[in-house]
């Protein structure tokens, strides 16, 4: 036969004892009134206490009410994901363009050379809008390519397009003539 250890004073060893017994409280311990409950926390019979009757279904409600505003703010998670994603792939394709224009011998070729390596790049995820504006062509020089690209964000619910730019510099070929 196994005797339980000895209870020491001041554990709670002898409220664990009653709880077991249905006699005490199992959130304070106290003494339960004659319908079962908790008389300090006014909890149904064999519960251990309970909401009140105000504030049943609350959770429901706290849930209705949460749960649209929780998914606007992943709805704009999602929005500024799709901005970041979308402010790198337009910087690399400007990029592309610079160094497709760095190597070509003429202004106009450059150009074409910048807009076509642009736009496949970007490959359908907006029209761009190539520059070169700043560009001197002569041997030495930097060419500047600055693409512009408009991101339409409708598909989330917003309603708006937001405009992103993007921009790089390259030398111009050292070994290359230039007309």
């Amino acid at each position: 036969m196994i005797f339980p250890a000895p209870s020491r004073p001041g554990r709670g060893r002898e409220l664990r004892h009653d709880r077991r017994r249905g006699r005490g409280c199992a959130r304070c311990g106290g003494e339960r009134e004659p319908g079962g409950g908790c008389a300090r926390h006014g909890g149904a019979p064999g519960r251990g206490g309970g909401r009140s009757g105000g504030e049943r279904g609350s959770l429901t409600a706290e849930t209705v009410l949460l749960a649209p505003v929780f998914l606007l703010f992943m709805l704009f998670l999602v929005g500024a994901g799709r901005v970041v994603e979308a402010q790198g792939e337009v910087n690399g394709a400007a990029r592309d363009a610079a160094r497709a224009a760095s190597v070509e011998r003429t202004l106009s070729d450059a150009e074409d050379a910048a807009d076509k390596a642009a736009k496949e790049s970007l490959s359908g995820e907006c029209e761009p809008e190539v520059s070169l504006a700043g560009t001197e062509w002569k041997e030495g020089a930097l060419v500047r390519v600055e693409v512009t690209c408009s991101l339409d964000l409708d598909f989330l619910g917003f309603g708006a397009a937001k405009e992103m730019k993007g921009d790089s510099v390259v030398p111009l070929e050292q070994f290359r003539r230039v007309e």
